[in-house]
């Protein structure tokens, strides 16, 4: 059971019956071991278990009044619960859909079923990010415009990476997201229940599967999305809550992935971030892979700060620290090494009105500026010859 679903006792009927409240969809909790040993478990998904936790505490053995609005095919009645007596008596749909620890059934929201006090329950709850909430969630042709966190100025975060591309090119996972123990969790079940054989499957671009890959301890599936076909029959996939990116055979690598742990019911944890402002040479390069390495010696394995700008071209455009936000940050290190530079003046510009004029913005462009200069008068890393070619510029 979850946090909308009950078995009921009704003494002045001497019986037991499974009930369920309508309108409402709470999330599914973890399994019981029972489930997951016998192989029936459903993966858990974000705030199941607070859900199923909420109800634990307001509603286990405490006098209740239901109205049943009808029944389902296996026997479950459904309809409204009311908790308390007096002035304390509250619905209950009401009482997890404001504190965001369920959602109103769309279906019933499509047709004009759903009571307008629950809708605006739920209005109120997304708009203060409550709960399942607080998640973001994946809308359907989203267009790729540039998404700005804050009007007034940015989000903090603690993050962690989790993989690196270059001197300013990476992916993180934010401290604390509880939809990446749901989906870590999900995908041990899935192991465990599939083993490790591979299994037909559809492979095309851009599809989500679940592709097999050795953590260093084991074979195991992770989420997977299909990048590109290659010439020899295989195909190279990034691994979407983590970053990481692989050239795997399908016959043996690859097999369809549950619904339930599809991107439209938890969406990716590895968010694609870049630091703002600053630019580094291919990894091709000496610079570059100095700039990588020096990347990595500040930040791989650790708990930093991150200054979360905005999101533009896929990718969301971060002020890194090893410390608190008020200590020089790893862009502002990197540059004042040579290994990274800061754009031209009209693409800072650009950044800055596009992500609403944010105060720490325009700071950290100055610093950037002076620790740019500060590095070519030293002729630090790429500036060694004093000024860096024309074709770095473009």
């Amino acid at each position: 059971f979850n946090g909308s679903r009950f078995k009921l006792f009704i003494p002045s009927e001497n019986c037991y019956v499974a009930f369920a409240l309508s309108n409402v969809r709470c999330p599914q909790p973890s399994p019981s071991a029972g489930a997951a040993s016998r192989g029936k478990a459903k993966p858990a998904e974000p705030f199941g278990d607070a859900s199923k936790c909420h109800s634990r505490l307001n509603v286990l053995q405490r006098q209740v009044e239901i109205v049943c609005t009808g029944v389902t095919l296996g026997g479950v009645m459904t309809g409204d619960l009311y908790v308390g007596q007096g002035a304390q008596r509250r619905d209950y749909c009401i009482e997890l859909v404001a504190s965001g620890l369920a959602t109103v059934d769309q279906r019933k929201i499509d047709y004009g079923e759903a009571p307008k006090v629950l809708i605006d329950s739920q209005t109120a709850a997304q708009e203060n990010k409550l709960g399942i909430w607080s998640i973001a969630q994946v809308k359907k042709d989203e267009p790729a415009a540039a998404k700005v966190f804050d009007k007034g100025d940015s989000k903090i975060a603690e993050i962690q990476i989790s993989e690196i591309r270059s001197g300013n090119h990476f992916f993180f996972r934010v401290n604390g997201d509880e939809s990446a123990k749901v989906i870590d969790d999900s995908m041990k079940i899935f192991t465990d229940t599939n083993g490790t054989n591979a299994a037909p499957c559809e492979v095309k671009v851009g599809k989500v599967v679940a592709a097999l890959f050795d953590d260093g301890a084991s074979n195991s599936w992770y989420r997977a999305k299909v990048l590109e076909k290659t010439d020899k029959g295989k195909v190279r996939v990034l691994f979407i809550d983590h970053g990481n990116e692989a050239v795997v055979s399908p016959a043996s690598h690859l097999r369809p992935l549950d619904m339930s742990l599809g991107t439209d019911q938890i969406p990716a944890v590895a968010k694609e971030g870049k630091l703002v402002f600053s630019k580094v040479r291919p990894i091709e390069e000496d610079d570059g892979i100095d700039a990588a390495r020096m990347f990595q010696g500040m930040a791989w394995g650790k708990d930093l700060k991150a200054r979360l700008h905005g999101e533009a071209e896929g990718q969301v455009l971060v002020t890194l620290y090893e410390a608190d936000t008020d200590s020089p940050s790893i862009n502002e290190k990197l540059v004042s090494e040579g290994l990274a530079r800061i754009g031209k003046r009209y693409e800072v510009y650009d950044i800055v009105n596009r992500m609403g004029n944010s105060d720490s913005l325009g700071k950290l462009a100055k610093d950037l500026e002076a620790a740019q200069n500060s590095a070519r008068k030293s002729r630090k890393g790429m500036w060694v010859y004093g000024e860096i070619p024309e074709e770095d510029e473009d």
